[in-house]
């Protein structure tokens, strides 16, 4: 990177990666269950209704702390998801909760059916957490490790500051719209790392030449 432009690059990540870590400590992620933990139902309702109707629904059932989420394409099927409260993680009252939504979202001529359920405990959720960020980070570090042998530590600088410009941006849309961040978004953000440094080494391979 000419040396005119590595000031304002090492700013502008130190800038992106303070605004992610100030939105990160107000508002968080919205973390997907897999992470969390809880209780996933995939129910087939008895008709198509909009993800305002099924929740308000739930919430007249008593339901307040349950999320819908429609599976893509086929608005009559929806994902209930739970928190990890102890009845849903206990497969005996968890039994009674899968009972309370059919009866909720039944209707007098059509029963809602509940198509899977799925049980993701706390620990489960912390070894995902953790081996999905471990696995990130090995990512990052094998594809930062070429440009910093074949170019050079300033090619290598550089790239990490292009990484935090990328991922500070990442994380702050991710707050901002409040986006589910989920397993594909950890395969997303390792794309983006191997796309933003791969970029990077191909201008310093081409900087290296002129």
């Amino acid at each position: 990177m000419p040396p005119y432009l590595a000031r304002p690059t090492s700013i502008l990540a130190l800038a992106t990666l303070l605004l992610a870590a100030l939105l990160l400590g107000v508002r968080g992620l919205n973390l997907a269950v897999e992470f969390t933990g809880g209780m996933i139902i995939q129910v087939a309702n008895p008709e198509a209704l909009s993800v305002k109707s099924l929740q308000d629904t739930l919430v007249r059932a008593g339901l307040a702390d349950a999320s819908v989420k429609q599976i893509n394409a086929y608005s009559s099927h929806s994902y209930v998801i739970f928190p990890p409260r102890d009845d849903v993680l206990s497969a005996q009252s968890g039994r009674h909760v899968v009972e309370q939504v059919i009866a909720a979202l039944s209707t007098e001529r059509r029963r809602a059916e509940v198509t899977r359920v799925e049980i993701v405990t706390p620990a489960v959720a912390r070894e995902v957490r953790l081996s999905g960020l471990a696995s990130l980070s090995l990512v990052w570090i094998a594809v930062l490790i070429y440009p910093a042998v074949r170019y050079g530590w300033p090619a290598a600088m550089s790239n990490i500051c292009n990484l935090a410009i990328a991922l500070g941006l990442f994380f702050s849309a991710y707050v901002i719209f409040q986006w589910e961040f989920s397993l594909p978004s950890l395969v997303a953000m390792g794309c983006l790392g191997v796309l933003v440094t791969a970029v990077g080494t191909l201008y310093a391979s081409r900087v290296g030449r002129s």
